[in-house]
């Protein structure tokens, strides 16, 4: 008894060792719910003398059973844990509708649908009938349907969208009966109509307890009242500060409920974290408390103050990115390596949020690990071989078949895999069972079916009476999954299909390798220990007012597609994967509820994001950014970037603006002196590096404070002198009141009008006055014409070379420049297009000149890569054919002379399609057309 009460506190002991029938534990995030829920466990065991086998204990995800199941071992020993009925909601439910489920007509084989057989069931139906709801959001509705205890019986909805996902509804189910599946709401739904129709089958339990209760729906909650509806010993864990679930249908309100269908519940509040500084925990308080209709609750750290969470502002969701990975690599440094990759985890609201942050750490070399990633079970090779199990355990299961009849290809195209769909559900049959008919000739078909189609269906029914033929054999010898694996492998020839299938990818071989893990998974379940665990592990106690269901060697496959259906294969993977490899964690804020990291950021704290813009309980958004900051133990780094990913301005997020909120946020990551670092590594309980390991590897950094992007979200200086550095060349630093600036892609050396037109016209007048001075090399033959004006000749020739002036260019060519001016004998790159939008006025920017700006002082390329650098002298080209001025921008005096338009230019004026001008309009574009009255 003393060492299950050993480390808790008042709190945590006081309801551990209630004497309450009814009792609910409230307990705030890091306050040790798990400890209290396993050690009240071994409680009732040790002390109260409760059967292992008559407690039941619900939890919501397979992780966390593994480690209350761990936990409870520790305390009572393996004989007494291993008797516990322990798992989720689904597991345990499952395992009564095994014992118990002939009861209500549920037959022996039944299957599990997992969600792609759903999404296929319901993709069907909604084509047949051309209804305008996707399988996505059929599935989702359904879902909330079933979480709620619902059905279409005796429902007269006047909306006509309420009576067509009735219709729909109806027939999923039938769908759904015919193949002899249940989905994941209805293992729920089929248990409490068994617990409702015959409550014997729990008569032998002395006490339920569930863990995170807040997140129950309400099946859920009546599945637990029907659990112990004998006895009525009921404990709960929960914070209602962290329900963020509504969207899976998860009530809030069952807590209030509770306590009305058990007047006589007890609350016990613990109070105490353990998992975060005094500094982040008193932020996470101020947000949650902005909830008023909240009943108020305290939460009193363990460790001491620590460092003031950061808010930071950023130019843009790229800056916040780059600022989020300088500040894991300024942190890793600067705790003298005590920090590792694997401390890091990045939350997210959205998981559409991640791609800059991914490209950022990508771009600077860390590790990092998506949360949530393509689940083992998931992948198109897994499937094909547990699908194949599927039919071979149950082959009425249509849309497994359907899946599978042409995996491989046995040239049974998608037309006639349909037609004989619907010729089966025309005669009242499963597919498998019409495809059996035809392939042993013992039926006609309607379908119009080719020698090679008929071939197909023949190999298709040799694989799955061969896999049935090695399964009955299993009453003769040791049940092997794995020998059944390796029958429908050589019957498919698994791996030439996927030698050809996935050879462009040169992903064989680790598709290959997944294949065997699924092997070695099925070895380790059929040996005879783990078949003698497994069976202990889902066997009911015996009650004898109602009669169990016996087990057969057969059942075997039945129990591994069921673990694989329920398995949260991805919280495996991801554990696995982050113990082999420091890496940084990118995760959504619900999937990083109940985890912990000693730094934890926070991104895009802006209004739309969180709060999100489609939430409609802003109340459950404020409790999920509480829960993503109660994930911090030492370092909480929340941001907002000025612009979103879509260039759009921001409103940081209402509840970081609420009156006070400021004092609990620093406006830049902390200065990480030793006394600080001293206090991280005892809050984190690690050892202190030494001084001089932290010097030499703070010598490294190029900052090593969080100064770099300013405190009001603007760019960097560095960032603004990189776009105007040629500013700082002249030597007059006083004030300037203004300056406007043109953004632009030009190289050095290029030249504004202002400046470059008075040299033109320099030269022009010295070219004329030299043509003067010499009349010998004037043209003979010409007729005397207007200055300015070209000949009905020259309009129509190719212009001759003439030493009269140049045209002028444009003026928009002509741009402030990055440095310097341009000599009019350059000429800009053909391709250029310099953008003309202005932007901001900037400050002046005075600087030193460095050997940089030397080095580029010869009109070298120096910031933009679209900016090709000039050519030398010596290596330059013949300068092109001037290019026509752009039609849209009249030339001087509205006017410009026939002559000095190009050859291509006249083409292009001569073929375009304007209006006839009559001869009276200067602008070329003719009159506009009459108005028509």
């Amino acid at each position: 008894m003393d060492d299950i009460l050993q480390g808790l506190n008042s709190a945590q002991r006081t309801a551990v060792v209630s004497e309450a029938s009814v009792l609910q534990v409230l307990a705030p995030p890091g306050s040790g719910k798990t400890k209290t829920l396993t050690a009240r466990v071994a409680h009732l065991i040790s002390a109260r003398g409760l059967q292992p086998w008559n407690i039941i204990v619900c939890t919501f995800t397979v992780k966390a059973a593994k480690e209350m199941k761990e936990r409870i071992t520790g305390l009572v020993g393996s004989g007494l844990s291993r008797q516990l009925n322990l798992g989720t909601f689904h597991s345990v439910a499952l395992r009564y509708l095994k014992a118990y489920g002939h009861h209500i007509a549920l037959p022996k084989d039944f299957g599990i649908a997992d969600t792609s057989d759903c999404k296929a069931i319901l993709h069907r139906l909604i084509k047949q009938h051309g209804m305008g709801i996707t399988a996505g959001q059929a599935v989702g509705r359904i879902s909330q349907r079933k979480a709620k205890g619902g059905s279409t019986d005796g429902t007269t909805e006047k909306s006509v969208e309420q009576q067509e996902f009735n219709l729909l509804f109806a027939e999923y189910e039938a769908s759904l009966l015919a193949s002899n599946l249940l989905d994941y709401d209805d293992i729920l739904l089929r248990c409490t109509t068994l617990l409702k129709s015959h409550p014997q089958c729990v008569k032998n339990i002395q006490a339920v307890l569930i863990d995170e209760f807040q997140d129950t729906n309400n099946i859920q909650y009546d599945l637990m009242s029907l659990l112990a509806q004998h006895q009525n010993v009921i404990t709960i864990v929960g914070d209602p500060d962290q329900s963020i679930y509504g969207f899976r249908n998860a009530e809030i309100k069952n807590l209030a409920r509770m306590r009305t269908h058990w007047p006589d519940t007890l609350t016990i509040n613990l109070e105490e974290n353990y998992r975060s500084s005094g500094a982040i925990l008193s932020a996470a308080q101020n947000i949650i408390e902005q909830d008023e209709s909240r009943p108020p609750k305290k939460l009193q750290a363990t460790h001491s103050i620590g460092l003031r969470p950061v808010l930071r502002k950023l130019p843009s969701a790229k800056a916040e990115a780059q600022w989020l990975v300088s500040e894991i690599k300024r942190m890793q440094t600067l705790s003298g390596s005590m920090m590792m990759g694997s401390d890091f985890a990045v939350l997210l609201r959205s998981a559409a949020l991640s791609r800059e942050i991914e490209t950022a750490l990508g771009n600077s070399g860390i590790a990092y690990r998506m949360v949530g990633g393509t689940r083992f079970y998931d992948r198109a090779e897994i499937k094909l071989v547990v699908d194949y199990l599927r039919v071979i355990h149950s082959p009425d299961n249509t849309e497994a078949v359907e899946r599978i009849l042409n995996v491989p290809s046995r040239k049974i195209g998608e037309k006639t895999i349909k037609e004989l769909r619907g010729e089966a559900q025309s005669k009242g049959v499963s597919l498998w069972s019409l495809i059996l008919g035809i392939a042993q000739d013992r039926c006609g078909s309607t379908t119009k079916l080719t020698a090679p189609n008929r071939s197909g269906l023949a190999s298709f029914v040799d694989v799955i009476l061969s896999g049935h033929k090695k399964v009955e054999s299993w009453n003769k010898e040791q049940p092997s999954i794995v020998d059944l694996i390796n029958v429908i492998s050589r019957k498919i020839q698994l791996q030439s299909y996927l030698r050809s299938k996935y050879a462009a990818e040169m992903s064989y071989e680790a598709r290959w390798t997944n294949v065997e893990e699924l092997m070695a998974q099925a070895a380790e379940l059929t040996q005879p220990s783990a078949l003698q665990e497994l069976a202990e592990l889902d066997a009911l106690p015996v009650v004898e007012e109602i009669e169990q269901r016996s087990e057969s060697d057969q059942d075997v496959l039945s129990v591994f597609l069921a673990n694989i259906a329920l398995t949260a294969s991805a919280e495996k993977a991801a554990d696995e994967d982050g113990e082999k490899v420091q890496q940084v964690t990118i995760s959504t804020i619900h999937a990083a509820k109940g985890l912990e990291w000693p730094v934890v950021f926070i991104p895009a704290c802006y209004d739309g994001s969180i709060p999100h813009s489609r939430a409609d309980d802003h109340d459950e958004e404020r409790r999920l950014l509480y829960v993503g900051m109660t994930r911090a133990q030492a370092l909480l780094y929340l941001s907002c970037p000025i612009k979103d990913t879509q260039r759009q301005e921001t409103n940081l997020s209402a509840f970081l603006v609420h009156k006070g909120m400021s004092r609990y946020f620093e406006e830049h990551g902390p200065s990480m002196s030793i006394s600080a670092l001293n206090g991280l590594c005892i809050t984190l309980r690690r050892e202190c590096p030494v001084e001089t390991k932290i010097a030499e590897l703070k010598a490294t950094l190029e900052r090593d404070e969080d100064n770099y992007w300013p405190l009001n979200g603007e760019e960097p200086l560095e960032e603004l002198a990189k776009w105007d550095h040629s500013r700082s060349g002249s030597s007059y630093t006083g004030f300037v009141s203004s300056r406007t600036t043109a953004t632009t892609t030009m190289q050095q050396n290029f030249s504004t009008a202002n400046a470059t037109i008075p040299k033109l016209d320099q030269r022009a007048a010295e070219q004329e006055k030299k043509a003067q001075q010499n009349p010998e090399q004037q043209p003979k033959g010409r007729k005397r014409q207007i200055e300015g004006q070209g000949s009905i000749a020259s309009f129509f020739k190719k212009p001759r070379p003439s030493p009269e002036r140049e045209p002028l260019r444009n003026p928009q060519e002509l741009r402030p420049t990055a440095a310097g001016f341009m000599t009019a004998s350059q000429k800009m790159p053909s391709s250029h297009k310099p953008r003309s939008t202005p932007i901001l006025s900037k400050p002046n920017i005075s600087r030193s000149a460095s050997q940089a700006d030397g080095e580029n002082a010869g009109g070298k390329y120096v910031f933009l890569s679209s900016s090709p650098p000039p050519l030398d002298p010596e290596d330059e080209e013949p300068p092109p054919p001037p290019r026509p001025a752009p039609p849209a921008i009249p030339a001087l005096n509205g006017f410009r002379p026939a002559s000095t338009f190009h050859t291509t230019s006249m083409q292009q004026q001569s073929s375009a399609s304007v209006r006839k001008t009559l001869g009276v309009k200067r602008s070329m574009n003719g009159w506009p057309p009459p108005k028509r009255g």
